[in-house]
């Protein structure tokens, strides 16, 4: 019998839905393997304090660096993880059943996720035009005051301010259309999946599997992130005229797999 499992995630106006490409991650595992958890929302500037207490050590290279704890984070019993990919890594090994349903081809949707991680998103990113533009400046507006606040003050240090950058992302959009410019930044994804599928065509997840499995569930946090920060219409719009629609239907699918109504397709804006 798996231990309990308290989820932390982010506190937010959008919740039951998960939002951070991150976040979603691990949302998404728990509910594909079924398994019952508690949920505990941690605002942002109190990230740190908490996982702290619960033991966790930050990452060595993020050791000195004024962000070094970030969510998900899950406790199992006496061990918290932090971060998505060990978070589905600890869950796979809990048992063979858990591993076939996140990794069903073992080392090979391993590799897929390393790839979609380090080839396909930066690939993405830049078909955006950076989501630092049409992405990032948008996340404040929906989350809790406290939350908003550190978030604002910790990302215009680098990236200016957030308030003018949502202005500038809008007037650029006006050419192409938020539309057309998701319909633009899918075209890696539905190519990462053709050459993962070679000639299996049985379904619509990765390898042409009928279920999805954890890297398809990464792809869905990046459009999650999307739909949340940008509303459900055109996005969903713009995932379903890219290609033969493929990345709509596994939005979708996994909306319904989350468990909450209208969780990708038209959830609270």
């Amino acid at each position: 019998m798996t231990s309990k499992i308290i989820y932390h995630d982010l506190t937010s106006r959008k919740w039951p839905v998960s939002w951070s490409p991150y976040t979603v991650r691990t949302t998404l595992s728990l509910k594909l393997l079924g398994l019952p958890y508690e949920h505990h929302e941690i605002s942002y500037p109190d990230i740190a304090a908490t996982l702290t207490s619960l033991g966790v050590e930050p990452e060595p290279e993020d050791v000195g660096e004024e962000i070094q704890y970030t969510l998900p984070a899950i406790t199992i019993g006496s061990e918290t993880i932090m971060g998505s990919r060990a978070i589905a890594e600890k869950l796979a090994s809990l048992t063979p059943e858990y591993e076939k349903k996140l990794f069903p081809q073992g080392g090979q949707s391993r590799d897929a996720v390393e790839r979609f991680e380090k080839e396909v998103l930066p690939q993405v990113a830049k078909r955006m035009g950076g989501m630092r533009k049409h992405i990032i400046p948008f996340v404040p507006l929906f989350l809790d005051d406290k939350g908003a606040e550190y978030f604002l003050r910790t990302r215009e240090k680098e990236l200016g301010n957030l308030g003018a950058a949502r202005n500038v992302a809008l007037e650029e959009e006006k050419e192409i259309g938020w539309k057309g410019l998701v319909k633009e930044s899918a075209a890696p994804i539905l190519e990462f999946y053709n050459s993962l599928d070679g000639s299996a065509k049985n379904g619509v997840f990765a390898f042409g599997e009928s279920d999805p499995q954890y890297v398809d569930i990464c792809v869905v946090g990046i459009l999650q992130w999307w739909i949340c920060a940008r509303g459900a219409k055109e996005v969903m719009e713009g995932l379903e005229e890219a290609g033969d629609g493929r990345l709509a239907k596994i939005a979708q699918h996994c909306a319904r797999l989350q468990g909450v109504e209208e969780a990708l397709v038209g959830g609270r804006q």
